[in-house]
Parts: C-alpha cells; structure tokens; sequence
C-alpha cells in the first residue's frame, strides 16, 4: 500500500511539473519577465556570450547589447549557439535570460520566423503567438491597464483638498478684491470671507 501512494505521489508530482511547463508560452503574456525578444547572438567566449536585440514584443530593453551567461544549446535542438544565429529569449533581468527557453530561429521577422525545434504543442502555441503578434498585444493590454490605474489614481483627490483648495480661491478672490474697492466694499468682503471661513470649519469637522 505505502509502495503504491508513493507511486501516486510521484506521478503527480511529474504531471504537475509538465502541465507548468507547457503553461510557458502562455504564463509570458502576463509580463512577469523583464522582455520578450528576438535577438542576434554577436559574440561569444568562453563564459559569455553578447546578444543585440533586434526585436522586444514584450518589455522593454535599454542596452544596445546584453551580455548573459553561456547557455550550452537551443531549446529542442542540439544545436551549439553560434555567431549570427537569430533567437527567441526571455529577459528575466539585467544580464539573465531563461536558459531552458532559448530558440533558434529561422529569421528576426515576427511574422514569419519559425523556431528551429521538435515541434511539440507547446512550440507549436509559442510559435503561432509571436507570429500573429499576440504578445505586443499583450503588452499593449499591460500599457493600457496601468494606464488606467494611473488616471484613476490622479482623480482621487481626497475630499478635505477639496474643501480646502476651494476655500483658498475663494479667499484669494475676496482679497484681489478688496485691494480695489472702497472702505465701504472693503467691509462688506470682510464680512463674506468671514462667512466663508466659518462654513469651511463647519464642512471640515463633519
């Protein structure tokens, strides 16, 4: 019986581990990562290898050049990275992509690369997104939602700045106009800006 549970216990833990990785393709378009870019392998030594990216779908990328750590082949391939090979990598952070998920590919055009690898259903999704652009729409959705969260930020304006701004217009219109009226008007603003403060102490405490 133990050795059965067991068993069982293994089986999930495999299945949970596929069904997260084939999740990959789609778990990207969340934006978690730094970027999602085609890119041309430059330079490489023993350690290091530069790439320059030509196309960010998603993220952004500042450098010119990113320097990452060697990674020994492409993914589904046994292919060894060389000088002008054309990728698909994900940018986790400054100097550090997804080593596992690194294609070769067949040209730096989204819309018609295709990724040199065993053609699994996973590739198969990976490939079809970025040929039909859907993760710069993805981004855009990012761009569009924080956007908004912005703007909805900026009009929350709390109700006691409210109060207080318009009091203080107020005062400074009363005062602008005492400055050019008479001593009678002069008494008379006097009283309405006297008014006025009262009733902001009043709106104030409620």
């Amino acid at each position: 019986m133990k050795k059965k549970c067991i068993l069982i216990l293994i089986l999930l833990s495999f299945t949970g581990i596929t069904v997260f990785a084939g999740d990959i393709p789609e778990s990207l378009m969340s934006g978690n990562q730094k970027a999602l870019f085609i890119g041309k392998l430059t330079d490489k030594d023993s350690e290091t290898y530069t790439i320059t990216p030509v196309t960010v779908m998603m993220g952004s990328i500042s450098q010119k050049e990113i320097k990452v750590n060697k990674f020994e082949k492409y993914y589904g391939t046994s292919d060894v990275p060389q000088n002008g090979d054309i990728l698909v990598a994900v940018l986790l952070e400054k100097g550090k992509i997804k080593e596992q998920w690194v294609f070769k590919t067949t040209s730096d055009d989204y819309k018609t690369l295709k990724l040199k690898s065993v053609k699994h259903n996973m590739v198969k999704r990976y490939e079809k997104y970025i040929n039909e652009g859907k993760y710069f729409e993805a981004q855009n959705k990012i761009n569009e939602e924080a956007k908004k969260k912005n703007q909805t930020t900026k009009g929350n304006v709390p109700l006691e700045s409210k109060k207080e701004k318009l009091v203080q217009n107020s005062k400074s219109t009363i005062v602008n106009s005492i400055q050019k009226n008479t001593s009678d008007e002069y008494k008379v603003l006097l009283g309405l800006l006297v008014v006025v403060s009262i009733f902001y102490n009043k709106i104030s405490k409620k």
